[in-house]
């Protein structure tokens, strides 16, 4: 779902917007311009309390590097002898919220399971040990981005499908309060409902690492 999907929607289910295509005209304009700010709100509690957005990022230690390279999808660090790193997340991915269960894996000499050898301090800092070549994949839940008057229609809400899909009715429902108080607290109640089936269904889908077996020097057994 795009964001202006997302209005086109909102204002048909406000009876603003009769046809497929979104207008904007007199009638919803204001509608239109408060619709960022109660958008970031529904994206707020889509993602931290509905479906979690997932995400990965890999840091990888490496005895052939001599400096350190980093992009979005990867920092790269020289192997370093007898010392820590510590890494602060929210420096390379702003929209770091937490890891996601304390998933982190870690493929060594060829060797991929669950990381042992890490930790967190404080909200973000990832401390790894320097000397230990290897690629941690860390499984991190961040935060929704967050929609502005400049965000172009295009852009793809950043959502599980089935958690996007309720944005429109909290919009709709925090927007005609004045108008009809009855109609914005029905769709505040189907909205709500529709969380709790989100919540469920992630809760029920086992989503998340499982160990496949036991990880040891060799290998897996």
């Amino acid at each position: 779902m795009t964001w202006g999907e997302v209005k086109l929607v909102t204002l048909q289910t406000m009876f603003s917007n009769d046809g497929e295509v979104l207008v904007e005209d007199d009638v919803n304009r204001e509608y239109l311009n408060a619709m960022p700010g109660k958008a970031n709100e529904a994206l707020q509690q889509l993602a931290l309390v509905g479906h979690p957005l997932l995400k990965t990022w890999q840091v990888r230690i490496d005895a052939d590097a001599e400096s350190e390279a980093a992009s979005t999808e990867l920092l790269i660090l020289p192997v370093k002898q007898d010392s820590l790193y510590k890494i602060a997340l929210r420096h390379y991915l702003p929209r770091f919220r937490c890891l996601n269960g304390s998933e982190v894996m870690l493929d060594a000499g060829g060797i991929y399971g669950t990381a042992e050898d890490w930790r967190m301090e404080g909200d973000d800092v990832f401390v790894i040990p320097g000397e230990l070549a290897g690629t941690y994949t860390l499984w991190y839940r961040a935060y929704p981005q967050t929609i502005t008057a400049e965000t172009p229609d295009s852009e793809d809400i950043d959502l599980a499908p089935e958690a996007a899909a309720l944005i429109p009715l909290y919009i709709a429902g925090e927007l005609y309060k004045e108008d009809d108080p009855a109609l914005a607290t029905l769709w505040r109640n189907e909205y709500e409902d529709g969380l709790v089936k989100v919540q469920t269904a992630y809760a029920a889908s086992g989503a998340g690492i499982r160990a496949a077996g036991v990880r040891n020097t060799t290998g897996w057994w």
